[in-house]
């Protein structure tokens, strides 16, 4: 897997141990992102690397390239991002804000999710692995990437928008055949 989750089990001691987590996963080789909650709470993300630390939370000036406005404090380096004009742009990790908020607000997400450095992959504890294959990808652009071509359907070029990504899909296709938008996410 490229990705991985700790959970702290122990309500009691939860921030305790996810803490601890951070600083000990922190040191090991092959871990690039560590990511979780600012104080276990839910108002704002915290990406850790050894470039720096990054919080973050919806709402704000700066835009992303999908649109999505956002309040960013402290290390751009951690993404490997810049601003430029008031956007938010980092190549290395495609739309990194918002997947790190969607991933981070789920609610089956564990305390401190992870996402492997490239060339490294998380065993599970079975002892199991994709070195290989297929497996649940990082965040970064050499599991976010792919080629997206429609025929048929969609844009009239690629700079319809500035960054495209797998749930631009659905709405386009629904668009063709003249469905209503499924409003449900369920």
């Amino acid at each position: 897997q490229r990705s991985a989750m700790v959970y702290a089990l122990d309500a009691e001691r939860a921030g305790r141990v996810a803490e601890r987590a951070l600083q000990t996963l922190g040191e090991l080789d092959g871990v690039d992102l560590m990511l979780s909650l600012a104080d276990g709470g839910s108002a704002e993300a915290v990406v850790r690397s050894r470039r720096g630390e990054l919080r973050f939370a919806p709402g704000g000036e700066l835009m992303d390239l999908r649109g999505g406005r956002w309040s960013v404090e402290g290390e751009l380096g951690t993404l490997r991002a810049e601003v430029q004009e008031g956007r938010f742009l980092s190549t290395e990790y495609p739309d990194a804000l918002a997947r790190i908020w969607s991933a981070l607000r789920c609610p089956t997400a564990g305390d401190v999710l992870l996402s492997a450095a490239p060339g490294y992959e998380f065993v599970d504890w079975g002892g199991a692995d994709h070195l290989g294959g297929g497996s649940h990808g990082s965040l970064h652009r050499s599991d976010s990437l792919g080629a997206l071509l429609w025929c048929g359907t969609g844009p009239a070029s690629r700079t319809a928008r500035a960054q495209w990504s797998l749930r631009d899909v659905a709405p386009m296709v629904r668009e063709h055949f003249g469905l209503q938008p499924d409003n449900n996410p369920d």
